[in-house]
């Protein structure tokens, strides 16, 4: 689902278009209201803050014709993936975890192998930025061509979808 699919508009929507359906889609989703929905509403505001900028709303137009121009070989959710320490250093026979403690650094990545043996990797902090604005993102993996996509839920949503308090 794209952020349009979200506001219910059509990519050709001007930005008083853009507002309209927003406002119109928190009335109905407002977790304050009987009938609203927390996730559906963070969804709605995550899409809003990405389409009514332009940079922002150009760079995610540029990513939906990416993922049209190449098709995927997957579409799974962030929590199918591990998270791991990714070494920095390349020493043989020493990696992860073993890598860091040898102090050559590492940092955490979210991860999923790839059916060549390889994986798709991204640093957890990258990945948590691309969630304020992107309902997904797509990975190339490391040995190979194949790339996935990453449906990422809204900061603020847990993985029972509930909102998380602050």
């Amino acid at each position: 689902m794209t952020h349009y699919d979200t506001l219910g508009i059509t990519a050709d929507a001007d930005t008083s278009a853009v507002r309209e359906a927003y406002k119109r889609r928190a009335l109905e989703t407002h977790p304050d209201r009987a009938a609203g929905d927390s996730r559906a509403f963070l969804e709605l505001a995550r899409a809003y803050a990405c389409l009514r900028d332009a940079t922002s709303r150009k760079a995610y137009d540029a990513s939906l014709a990416s993922r049209r121009a190449r098709p995927l070989a997957d579409v799974i959710d962030v929590d199918e993936m591990t998270i791991e320490t990714i070494a920095l250093g390349a020493v043989a026979g020493v990696s992860g975890v073993d890598a860091v403690n040898a102090g050559l650094g590492g940092v955490d990545a979210y991860r999923r192998e790839c059916r060549c043996g390889d994986a798709y990797e991204i640093p957890v902090g990258e990945l948590q930025s691309l969630r304020r604005t992107h309902d997904e993102c797509v990975l190339e993996c490391g040995g190979c061509s194949l790339r996935i996509g990453v449906r990422l839920s809204p900061l603020g949503v847990g993985e029972d979808a509930t909102v998380l308090s602050a």
